[in-house]
């Protein structure tokens, strides 16, 4: 299979897989296959929160071999202490394992924070996650996409502070990093073929202003709910022109309907947050965002839970809604790359770690992160108040994806609770969802 990115094909083809708006092949959001994720460039010793600490690397077979011929004198010595195979070398092209060190960092980051075998070797050396990383690469129907993924602190500053950051174009076969380890797209009885029309009105709804964010997000479930249900091309269709009748419609009286519960959402926040926090690879970074969340609402564990629903309403009112309502593409850049990086909603296929979910499943996960983490960023909006700015949603938004979305079995137990609860449907996510 010949692998294009959008640059080069420029959308050819029947437009079968393709929806296109406007005269000509101009890409807009609506039929966007993104390659925004090639732009990116590591920032190296001037990050605040390295990727070369905390993580075991996994590397294929090919990289293995190369490092195991590094002289001593030239990091090869790190390689026989640090760089172990396998006992299992059956999933997802891993033959082994680059360690951390004790302090948690990779053995071949340097005091200058500079990546020992980049410097050495040069940057074909790298494993592909190092290469890649925070770059998500997919293949749809034919063609190379990239995102970006947000536990990085410059990729989050990269997607969010921007308001056209996602239609930024970069050429994903540049050569500047690998695109051997890639993700598919997952078949749902056969409707994966869908993924373009389906996703560009997702896209529409997203960035449907006529609405709040909450009742976007739930119009949205209620579509994946509904593609579950359906068996047939046809379906697939009318139903895609059902819900692209309800853009631009305005707030929906039925959804306003819907019961609000703050304490619901704080239940769910606090206790997963908690929860992680226990666990010994989740950093210090997310514990200390935490608590900034609970200085920010206030609560000290004798105050009563009005109290608690009291200050989370005023840091919402005073503190976070005027700051998002002058930069409005801040949520939709986080959401629009949600959806390209999990190929939503159909979700990925290509790696044995990645869990098997509905189409309703991938939606009710994407609400309660999207909860989960803009709980936290009301909690800080509280705790810094007028001082609340860039550097205080870049933390959080960056903390929570590399403490919880990088974790497969953290989304498992929030998707636990979601479920043992009965928020797992629109009523339900509503109450995750209001302010």
């Amino acid at each position: 299979m010949t692998i294009k990115t959008p640059l080069q094909s420029d959308f050819e083809g029947d437009g079968k897989d393709r929806m296109r708006e406007g005269p000509g092949s101009e890409q807009t959001l609506d039929n966007l296959q993104p390659t925004y994720g090639g732009a990116f460039r590591c920032i190296g010793p001037e990050c605040e929160d390295s990727c070369c600490r905390n993580w075991d690397i996994p590397i294929d077979e090919i990289t293995y071999r190369r490092y195991r011929q590094f002289p001593a004198e030239k990091l090869g010595s790190l390689v026989a202490h640090f760089v172990s195979e396998c006992s299992d070398k059956s999933q997802d092209n891993v033959h082994a394992y680059i360690r951390r060190k004790p302090d948690g960092s990779c053995p071949f980051l340097g005091v200058d924070r500079l990546c020992g075998i980049q410097k050495e070797y040069g940057a074909e050396l790298l494993s592909a996650p190092c290469s890649i990383y925070p770059r998500s690469l997919a293949v749809v129907h034919g063609t190379l996409e990239g995102s970006l993924i947000l536990s990085c602190p410059e990729a989050a500053r990269n997607v969010l502070l921007h308001e056209d950051s996602i239609k930024r174009e970069a050429d994903l076969l540049s050569g500047d990093f690998r695109t051997d380890s890639v993700f598919g797209v997952r078949q749902h009885k056969g409707l994966d073929g869908f993924l373009i029309p389906v996703r560009a009105l997702i896209v529409r709804l997203i960035r449907d202003r006529s609405r709040p964010i909450w009742q976007r997000l739930l119009i949205i479930a209620s579509l994946c709910s509904r593609l579950d249900d359906v068996a047939d091309p046809v379906h697939v269709k009318q139903l895609l022109i059902r819900y692209q009748s309800a853009l631009g419609q305005g707030s929906s009286d039925e959804l306003e309907g819907l019961e609000q519960r703050v304490a619901t959402r704080l239940e769910l926040t606090i206790t997963l947050t908690n929860q992680r926090c226990q666990d010994g690879d989740c950093g210090q970074r997310f514990r200390d965002l935490f608590w900034d969340f609970i200085e920010g609402i206030g609560s000290t564990g004798t105050d009563g839970p009005d109290q608690d629903v009291y200050r989370f309403e005023l840091a919402t009112r005073k503190y976070l809604e005027p700051f998002l309502e002058q930069s409005p593409f801040i949520e939709e850049n986080y959401l629009l790359n949600y959806v390209y990086q999990h190929l939503f909603p159909f979700g990925r296929a290509g790696s044995e770690h990645l869990v098997d979910h509905s189409i309703f499943e991938e939606a009710v996960l994407l609400l309660t992160q999207f909860s989960w983490m803009t709980t936290l960023l009301t909690g800080v909006a509280g705790r810094y108040r007028d001082g609340f700015n860039d550097v205080h949603l870049i933390r959080t938004v960056q903390s929570f994806t590399r403490a919880v979305a990088h974790v497969p079995q953290v989304l498992e137990d929030a998707l636990s609770f979601v479920r043992a609860r009965n928020l797992d449907n629109i009523s339900g996510l509503a109450r995750l969802l209001r302010t």
